[in-house]
């Protein structure tokens, strides 16, 4: 990707997303969203800060290092999905030329699943973040933290779409089962701790 889409304004990252591109696609977006669920939390727990008594500056940097890594992934997916791309352009005129198309392709694909499953197991980490962070939050941000929640889960579940898309034309079964089993851990539970949270911020804010 010649110019980081972090880079961007959010209009230019919305319009790259509108375009007819195939990157940046939902990936980027995915990441993108972690980010924001990051930041959310991280500002929760700055405010929390000057009043609490108990010291949130390494959960603070915790959730600015997600943060960073949800950056860094917005561009990793697409540059991860250009090389699947590129891979499919190559010359198939020759039974060489095929194996090389197709194994180079495979070998996008593979890069192109561990992406977003290093995603899927950051917006674990931020969705288990939300919740230790959720009793901290104070009558004014309370809402922020189940913002970030969703954002947490956005990111998690728009991942695994991606993981699965890739690995549906992945020919190395043990690749596979390896890398589904991992996004089956990082997805266990998330759905129940999304709840809690949520449960727990609407007790906060019901009318």
């Amino acid at each position: 990707m010649p110019d980081p889409l972090v880079n961007a304004t959010l209009r230019a990252f919305s319009d790259d997303l509108a375009s007819d591109r195939p990157v940046p696609g939902g990936g980027s977006a995915a990441a993108y969203a972690g980010a924001l669920g990051a930041a959310l939390a991280a500002m929760v727990l700055r405010i929390s800060a000057k009043k609490s008594e108990e010291p949130l500056e390494p959960r603070i940097a915790e959730l600015d290092h997600l943060r960073a890594d949800f950056l860094r992934l917005v561009d990793d997916d697409s540059a991860a999905f250009a090389r699947v791309a590129e891979a499919r352009k190559l010359p198939r005129a020759t039974d060489d030329e095929k194996t090389a198309r197709k194994q180079r392709v495979q070998a996008g694909l593979l890069g192109a699943a561990r992406v977003p499953l290093e995603c899927a197991k950051t917006a674990r980490r931020l969705l288990d973040a939300c919740e230790r962070a959720m009793g901290t939050a104070g009558p004014a941000t309370v809402s922020d933290i189940g913002v970030g929640a969703l954002m947490a889960e956005t990111a998690l579940r728009g991942a695994a779409l991606n993981v699965m898309i890739n690995l549906a034309s992945l020919d190395d079964a043990g690749q596979v089962k390896a890398l589904s089993e991992e996004l089956d851990r990082a997805l266990d539970g998330s759905e129940e701790l999304r709840t809690r949270v949520l449960q727990f911020v609407e007790s906060r804010v019901a009318r």
